[in-house]
């Protein structure tokens, strides 16, 4: 590979459309992305020397670690420590890791913060989830811990208590037609605490839905002595 010397052609690739043949001398000297090509106007008649080189080859890494994270990410929200794990296993070098990351937390791509209370509210209204799961679940992701209790403080009791109660009510319906009613309370405590509703969660929701059947039944057995 030339290492000096004038660009003599520049090619756009037949697979990659967004990248370039740069050729030095009439010989192929690397590839660029069009992005890093523009930055260095890396066109016919430009002198390249050692240096250009090497920043060029540089700035071409840097983009090819932000664009295969971007490709990655897919719209899906990741944790800054789950982009780092992707980067190493790409065999990206440490500076060239911080160096995607603050981009992509300037573009808006990374944030821990939003991404845990996005995932608290998730597990919370759409999956049965309590907050001790949550905590479990962003403690795996690397979340600073700092931000894990902010996420957890922004719920609720009572929103993490209405969860419990929807979830403990159609549980409660199939357990209570299999079990006596004391073996059923107890499989129903420990169903919400695997699903990591807080201990008072799930207290409260096991005494509303076994009181509301008492009630059921209590008004069912009113109604036929007034019958009668």
């Amino acid at each position: 590979m030339n290492t000096s010397g004038i660009v003599t052609s520049v090619e756009v690739q037949k697979k990659q459309k967004h990248r370039y043949n740069i050729y030095i001398d009439e010989q192929f000297a690397f590839a660029v992305h069009e992005d890093v090509l523009m930055k260095h106007q890396l066109f016919k008649g430009k002198h390249v020397d050692p240096q250009l080189m090497a920043e060029v080859l540089r700035d071409d890494e840097r983009q090819q670690a932000y664009l295969k994270t971007i490709r990655w990410l897919g719209g899906r929200g990741r944790t800054e420590k789950e982009i780092r794990l992707y980067l190493r296993r790409k065999e990206y070098e440490d500076a060239i890791i911080d160096e995607c990351i603050d981009r992509l937390k300037k573009e808006r791509y990374v944030n821990d913060e939003r991404l845990s209370k996005q995932l608290m509210e998730e597990r919370l209204t759409l999956q049965g989830k309590g907050k001790i799961w949550v905590r479990q679940e962003l403690l795996q992701k690397g979340v600073a811990k700092s931000i894990i209790q902010e996420t957890l403080e922004s719920v609720q009791p009572e929103d993490e208590e209405a969860s419990a109660s929807a979830l403990a009510r159609k549980r409660w319906r199939t357990l209570a037609k299999q079990e006596n009613r004391l073996a059923a309370q107890r499989k129903l405590y420990a169903y919400l605490a695997r699903r990591g509703y807080s201990p008072s969660a799930v207290k409260k929701a096991v005494r509303e839905v076994t009181q509301e059947e008492l009630e059921i039944v209590e008004f069912g057995f009113d109604n036929v002595e007034a019958d009668d």
